[in-house]
């Protein structure tokens, strides 16, 4: 719910100040529009086309990130739930404060006293479960540890799938903000120059546009 706010004053932001790069950030694409917009007064239209087609196609590109990023998530919280409940089900496990290594770790073994017979036989003396809270029995029952096991793998795979579609999303903001840049130093929008002059004193000033 904060993240969603954050984006919304983010794009609040980008509508008060009309940064093109700022916009592009918010959702690639949206800068170079608004650079399309500001130069089609005072340009030819074949000579920015271009930017047009390149927004159209960082906007697609988005798009598609943010589905993928939906579907698996919804896949990664359908499976985690699935293999959660085959835990409880099968192997009478407790969820409560629980994570993912320890949702490892019952898969990996037929019960806690078999973990933790091996943490000690490894020297690994930290990695020891004590509180039985955390206590889980397959009984032998080797099909539904592995049925469970093959779930959680699906599970954490999507997960995975998601780190990547969030590290393309940054790409892409990064890709439209240096697009926006290159948009606005083709078109003189970057740097500009004007001076002030009078009887005794010439002022020349650099302003940079962003």
């Amino acid at each position: 719910m904060k993240l969603y706010r954050y984006y919304l004053f983010l794009i609040f932001f980008s509508l008060i100040f009309s940064s093109s790069m700022l916009k592009s950030i918010v959702f690639p694409g949206w800068g170079e529009i608004s650079e399309y917009k500001d130069l089609y007064k005072d340009n030819n239209i074949e000579s920015i086309s271009y930017i047009k087609e390149r927004s159209k196609y960082i906007m697609f590109q988005e798009s598609a990130l943010w589905i993928g990023l939906y579907i698996f998530n919804d896949l990664n919280k359908t499976y985690k739930n699935d293999y959660q409940i085959l835990g409880t089900i099968n192997a009478g496990v407790s969820w409560a404060g629980k994570n993912d290594l320890y949702a490892a770790n019952v898969g990996n073994f037929n019960n806690m006293q078999e973990y933790n017979d091996y943490k000690f036989l490894t020297g690994q003396y930290d990695d020891v479960y004590q509180n039985q809270d955390y206590n889980w029995d397959w009984q032998n029952n080797n099909n539904n540890r592995l049925n469970y096991d093959r779930t959680r793998n699906k599970s954490e795979k999507y997960d995975k799938y998601k780190s990547y579609i969030v590290a393309g999303l940054i790409i892409n903001r990064v890709i439209s903000s240096f697009d926006v840049l290159n948009i606005m130093k083709k078109h003189g929008k970057v740097i500009s120059f004007d001076y002030e002059e009078d009887l005794t004193n010439f002022k020349l000033n650099l302003n940079y546009h962003f």
